[in-house]
């Protein structure tokens, strides 16, 4: 009996070591800016299509605020870009750790000569290179850079990661020891309850204290379910609502689902769309987190959850249900709610004969329309859904395809045919994306009498002729610039070259 003991305590301690947070140097680097760090998003919070791959640093609104370099390295990578994160510097430091620094305005000394000497060079804005060891080295504290709004930025500030230079993942920056103030604890607002017949409910969530959380009355349910929780994180220097470090599903004192978030690659960050319910969001504007994996949400983030809905494998009666929500500095929030559980028989629902598994390509086909959908394109199966309709205000019909509330983890063609167009359009004819009256357009060509256009979102599509020019509609000149600024109505912009005296 002792033997059996020891083993299974052994077994938990190995469980618990392995699944425990990764201890990073806390003095190993310093801040990159030289104010008062206030945060205005958080490393893994929810943005549009992607997680927060760093924190951003609020610079008091101000352009030009000092950028530091948080740790002896040198300058391994510039880039510049109109779009993410516009003027980027990365350095590379000891123990494998690479920072980056978005949005910057401009570089300072010889980093900014090496751009300007690469963008003369390739007559291009957009520029990305990697430098040598030994051009250009840094000390911790050194000024890098200034604060800017450059690139996918709505104000002034800073992103700022750190990566593991081999395999470039990035890792929470906050768990690093920098002066971040934070004693504030998460906000739990409302939990989304999902039913076995696909329906869906949300309940309130009432404050009991600044760290616990209670739903009054027992929340009824009939058969297997799943659970969503809308939730998000203060910090003490700035007002602004940020995502949470953990989440945790407990029932009857059992952990049966986990999500921290310590680490990620690049690749997995479109998996917020099965993250978060994609579907309500898309229809109601809430970010619910769901606290179970679609089937083929991969992320590496969860460390622990069920194979299957909650209930499964119950028998009727009342359950205490916790969810503990965390943020990176041991805050944690705590809501206690009681489930009153009816085992059902088990119900098999039925799909259409044009089901879309997911683990499978689909491919759809008739006299006017193709799509071909790649395998894991979706995070669980659904029933294909197809229409056309016509709209008068457009010239040619519409074709819905899926929904625009069932997310898409990879692009899919489709295919529309329009032998019938002129010749002299064929070059000028794309797919657009069609959408409470507006359009826009998806990467598209032409061939062999069809237009074939790629997506990365469902809903309706129609042909268009984009035989209107892009404009200048402003031109502003100071002392040492010229800016211009331009627009397309539809296709957008693809490039553009300035010359002065013919250069």
């Amino acid at each position: 009996l002792m033997k059996k003991k020891i083993t299974i305590l052994l077994i938990i301690f190995l469980t618990l070591s392995t699944n425990g947070q990764t201890d990073y140097p806390e003095n190993f680097f310093t801040s990159p800016v030289k104010i008062k760090i206030a945060i205005a998003g958080t490393f893994g919070e929810l943005r549009n299509n992607h997680f927060h791959a760093g924190i951003d640093i609020k610079t008091k609104q101000k352009k030009n605020i000092p950028i530091c370099a948080a740790q002896d390295g040198y300058i391994s990578r510039i880039k510049v870009s109109s779009y993410g994160y516009g003027k980027a510097l990365y350095i590379n430091h000891e123990k494998g750790f690479t920072t980056v620094y978005g949005h910057l305005e401009k570089f300072q000394g010889k980093i900014q000569e090496k751009a300007l000497k690469e963008h003369y060079a390739k007559e291009l804005y957009e520029i990305d290179f990697s430098l040598k060891e030994n051009e250009i080295k840094v000390k911790k504290g050194d000024t890098i850079g200034f604060s800017g709004n450059t690139g996918s930025s709505t104000a002034p500030h800073l992103h700022f990661e750190i990566r593991e230079t081999k395999t470039q993942k990035i890792i929470n920056p906050m768990l690093f020891g920098l002066p971040i103030l934070d004693t504030s604890f998460p906000i739990m607002s409302s939990i989304l309850i999902y039913y076995e017949d696909g329906g869906k409910k949300s309940f309130k969530i009432e404050k009991k204290d600044k760290k616990n959380y209670r739903i009054s009355d027992t929340i009824n349910v009939h058969g297997p379910f799943n659970i969503g929780v809308n939730t998000y994180d203060l910090l003490d220097a700035a007002p602004n609502k940020n995502g949470v470090y953990s989440i945790q599903l407990y029932l009857k004192d059992s952990l049966i689902f986990s999500n921290t978030m310590d680490i990620f690659s690049f690749y997995e960050t479109k998996y917020i769309n099965s993250h978060i319910d994609y579907e309500y969001h898309t229809n109601n504007g809430i970010k619910f987190q769901k606290c179970f994996l679609d089937p083929n949400n991969k992320i590496s983030t969860n460390d622990t959850a069920l194979k299957h809905s909650i209930g499964k494998n119950l028998s009727s009666g009342i359950y205490k249900m916790r969810i503990i929500v965390g943020d990176s500095y041991a805050n944690n929030s705590v809501l206690t709610f009681y489930v009153q559980f009816k085992k059902t028989e088990e119900k098999t629902y039925k799909f259409n004969k044009n089901v879309i598994n997911h683990q499978q390509v689909f491919e759809f086909q008739n006299e006017e329309c193709k799509i071909y959908i790649p395998n894991n394109s979706l995070y669980r199966n659904h029933n294909f859904i197809f229409e056309k309709k016509m709209d008068s205000m457009l010239a040619y019909p519409i074709y819905k395809v899926l929904d625009d509330s069932i997310p898409s983890h990879k692009s899919f063609i489709i295919s529309i045919k329009a032998d019938s167009l002129d010749k002299s359009l064929r070059k000028k004819a794309m797919i657009a994306k069609y959408k409470n009256g507006e359009l826009k357009c998806i990467q598209s060509k032409w061939k062999e009498n069809e237009i074939i256009g790629k997506s990365n979102e469902f809903g309706e599509f129609t042909v268009i002729i984009d035989s209107i020019k892009p404009i200048i509609t402003d031109l502003i000149q100071t002392n040492n610039s010229i800016e211009l600024k331009m627009e397309d109505e539809l296709s957008g912009i693809q490039k553009y070259r300035g010359e002065i005296d013919g250069e």
